[in-house]
This record gives C-alpha cells, sequence and structure tokens, in this order.
C-alpha cells in the first residue's frame, strides 16, 4: 500500500485514474477538497494542508510521506484557437501559463518535502505529443503547446536537482479525445506504478536514467 498524491480530479481521466488506485488498495490523497466530493477510499486535504478528511481517512492527522506524486495539470481553452495571422491572445496565454507552469509548480514546491519521505520518489506528469516541437501538425494552440513547452523544462531542471536524490520521472501523454478514458487511465496506472527495466540486469542500461515522455500507447516522443 502506497501514498499516492493526485493533484486534481476535475477530469474523467483524473477520476478513473484515482479510482483504479483505490482499487489496487493504495491510499488516494486530493489537494483541493473545494473542487469535489469526499467519495470512498478518496482523502481530502483541508484547508490548512496539515490534514485529509473523508471515507476511510483517519481525520486531523497529517499525511507522513508520499510515494507516488502524480499532477494532472492539463488545461487547454477554447479560445486558444487563434492562428499566427490573427495576433496573439495575451489573455489566454498567460491564464493557460499559470494553470499548466505556476500552479504546477507552486504544488511540488508544497509537497517536495513528504516526496522527500516517501519510498518510491516517483514524479509523474502529464503531458501531450502535441506540444512536442518535432511532432506538431497543428497550426493553433499557441498557449497550451507554449506552456507545455515551459513545463518540459521545468521537468528537466527537476531531473538534473532530484534525479540524484533518487527520484524517478514518469511523464505521460493520455491521448486526450484519442483513446477511451479508461483504457488510458489504466495504461497511466501501469506506467506509473512499475518500474522501467534495465537491459540484461547492467545499471549502466538502466532505463531509468532517462527522462522521456510515453502515451497511452506506450509509445516514446520527442519533446
Amino acid at each position: 500500500m502506497k501514498n499516492i498524491l493526485i493533484t486534481g480530479r476535475s477530469t474523467a481521466f483524473d477520476k478513473k485514474l484515482a479510482s483504479i488506485f483505490v482499487r489496487e488498495g493504495h491510499n488516494v490523497f486530493i489537494p483541493n477538497p473545494k473542487l469535489i466530493s469526499p467519495s470512498k477510499g478518496i482523502c481530502l486535504h483541508d484547508e490548512s494542508h496539515t490534514a485529509f478528511i473523508g471515507k476511510g481517512c483517519v481525520d486531523n492527522k497529517p499525511i507522513e510521506k508520499i510515494d507516488i506524486y502524480i499532477d494532472t495539470s492539463d488545461k487547454r481553452y477554447d479560445l486558444d484557437n487563434f492562428r499566427i495571422r490573427d495576433g496573439l491572445d495575451e489573455k489566454i496565454m498567460i491564464k493557460t501559463y499559470k494553470a499548466n507552469v505556476i500552479e504546477p509548480m507552486k504544488l511540488l514546491d508544497r509537497y517536495l518535502p513528504l516526496l522527500d519521505k516517501g519510498d518510491d520518489k516517483r514524479l509523474c506528469f502529464l503531458s501531450s505529443a502535441e506540444a512536442s516541437i518535432n511532432e506538431t501538425l497543428d497550426t493553433t494552440g499557441f498557449a497550451y503547446k507554449m506552456s507545455k513547452a515551459a513545463i518540459h523544462n521545468l521537468f528537466m531542471i527537476a531531473w538534473n536537482t532530484l534525479e540524484s536524490d533518487g527520484y524517478t520521472f514518469r511523464v505521460y501523454d493520455p491521448m486526450r479525445d484519442k483513446i477511451n478514458v479508461k483504457d488510458s487511465a489504466e495504461g497511466a496506472f501501469i506506467y506509473f506504478t512499475k518500474r522501467r527495466g534495465m537491459e540484461n540486469d547492467d545499471s549502466l542500461r538502466d532505463d531509468e536514467n532517462r527522462l522521456v515522455m510515453r502515451d497511452a500507447l506506450g509509445r516514446e516522443h520527442a519533446w
């Protein structure tokens, strides 16, 4: 049984992923109780961020550690539909940047001390191959893709800082609107909880020693 912190439970993917971890017997914690209602197996952070409440939780008891941290920040907005000749929508770009970069940075900073005490020290994040500089074919969605490019830099900086302390990373594209939510969440669960392979038991060929992005079909993507 591990302590799993999922930063959001607002989308169908978030909810399904949380339910899978509960199904598999893990403790699931959500840090924003104002956005959701308590449900069985889900613990909610109180406003002081010191205790968790909800069915299956011990009220007013602070969590001692986090084993797996899952940031599900992946905001897109309908108004992010302008093309390069249309001019930039500064408000949407700032709003998207705050949602996909600033808030994830704040949450990671808040919970890093608990992750330091965890057994797994695994950081998991959502992204999208659509934001890949090498792969994107879209002509709109500037705000979303630029925010993801920025958060990818955060991943790299965090990797450079934390990898030597035993942290491992997972960057996952849930393939929103392209694959069934249940299948995508099941794939995420496996990817987030399993260790990546070591070739021929050779520590120098350990696949954990890379920062990569993989999608719900298990394919690896360029940044």
